[in-house]
Parts: C-alpha cells; sequence; structure tokens
C-alpha cells in the first residue's frame, strides 16, 4: 500500500492475501518505548462482519489456536475488533505453503527430493499430534480435530521451519459454536471417508489427510 493504514494499534503495511472470508495484511505492532514487531493481521471481510454464525468461527480459531503451544503450529497473540472489523494478530512467517511449492516443483518438472517431503510431513505430523493431545487446565482432553489439512495450510518459513495454520474449522469440545453432524467442512480432495460423508470424525481424520499431502508432495500430482 502506498502508506501504511492505522489500524488500532496496529499500522497496515501491506495486504498479503485476500479470501472468500478474510483477508491478510502484513502489518506492524506498536507500544510504549518504541516497541515495534512486524506481525499479520488477519481481519474479517466487512460483509461477514455481521454474520453471527461466521463471526463465532472466527473466535473459534483464535480460542483454540491460543491454547496450543509449539513450534509448529503459527502463534496467535491478539483477538480483537476495530471499530466493526474482528481481527486476529499473528506471528509473521517469511516463506511458501506446500501448495506453492508443489506448483513450483510441477511448472520445473523436477519432483520434490524424498527427504525434503518427508520432512515437511514429518513436522507437520508433530504439530498435529501436540494439538490431539491438548487439554484442558483441568486435564481435561480438548478433543481437536483440525479437518483441513492440505498442503495450503503447511507452510515452510525460509529458514526450514514448517508450521501448521488455520484452525478455522477445527473440532474441539471446547468451541463456543460446534459443528453439527451432517455438516461437512474442509478440502474435498483430503478428507478421509467419515469426513467427506459427514460423519462424527476424530484424530484419524487429520492422519488420513496428511498422508494424502505426502503423496501429493512425493508424486507432484493431487491423489484425488
Amino acid at each position: 500500500m502506498p502508506v501504511p493504514i492505522l489500524f488500532g494499534r496496529y499500522a497496515l503495511l501491506d495486504r498479503l492475501a485476500v479470501g472468500g472470508m478474510a483477508e491478510l495484511f502484513l502489518a506492524k505492532a506498536t507500544g510504549d518505548g518504541g516497541f515495534e514487531k512486524v506481525c499479520v493481521i488477519k481481519r474479517v471481510l466487512p460483509h461477514l462482519a455481521g454474520n453471527d454464525a461466521f463471526v463465532q468461527m472466527f473466535l473459534d480459531e483464535a480460542r483454540i489456536a491460543a491454547r496450543l503451544e509449539h513450534p509448529g503450529i503459527v502463534q496467535i497473540f491478539d483477538l480483537g475488533k476495530q471499530g466493526d472489523d474482528y481481527y486476529l494478530a499473528m506471528e509473521y512467517l517469511p516463506g511458501e505453503d506446500a501448495a506453492a511449492i508443489c506448483e513450483e516443483t510441477a511448472r520445473k518438472q523436477q519432483p520434490m527430493p524424498l527427504a525434503v517431503g518427508c520432512a515437511i510431513i514429518a513436522a507437520a505430523a508433530e504439530a498435529l499430534h501436540h494439538a490431539h493431545e491438548a487439554t484442558a487446565p483441568d486435564g481435561k482432553p480438548l478433543g481437536i480435530v483440525h479437518r483441513d489439512v492440505s498442503p495450503a495450510n503447511l507452510f515452510v518459513t525460509y529458514r526450514g521451519q514448517v508450521k501448521l495454520l488455520d484452525f478455522g474449522i477445527a473440532r474441539a469440545e471446547a468451541r463456543l459454536r460446534q459443528t453439527q453432524t451432517g455438516e461437512i467442512k474442509g478440502k474435498a480432495g483430503y478428507m478421509g471417508p467419515e469426513q467427506s460423508k459427514g460423519l462424527p470424525v476424530d484424530r484419524r481424520a487429520d492422519v488420513w489427510s496428511l498422508g494424502v499431502c505426502l503423496y501429493e508432495l512425493l508424486a507432484g500430482q493431487p491423489l484425488y
């Protein structure tokens, strides 16, 4: 953007991406004593700000991710509302998602090295295991299932870190809004049989999806 746009205590520097539900901005948080920190702001699109169901799902994402502290899960450190706009502030990750890496390897007709593809999936598996095992302060399992594991949500930084993104449609016992049985969410090409039929799912649904990702990274084409 030509000039930064003030957004509460943040300055929006550039729009990174826009989807059907939210937009991402490169931003800078400012504070007392010259404090500055580069971050990413995920802001709900204006036409959805009045959609209670979507806003609850957005709040769910923050609530779930805030309970997960793992180097392989993108960190969310602020949730708020500026005017009519709901937003999340999360860590800035310079890098590319695995979907973009797959596209580039296909364009160059160079398969992804076996060790690289396996390393990405192994790191994602560790992050998923942490989410699956997460408990509330009282020790009760949170029952988190990501439900949207795909190459687009596996992010690889330029320093070689792998981060699991987007718990926006995750199922968890602590959700504000529970997805009803029969309600299908996620990307069809990565769903296991139960999820695609709208049946109840557990952590095995994520393991299935991660296996599909492994195939795509190594074969250079989607499984389905």
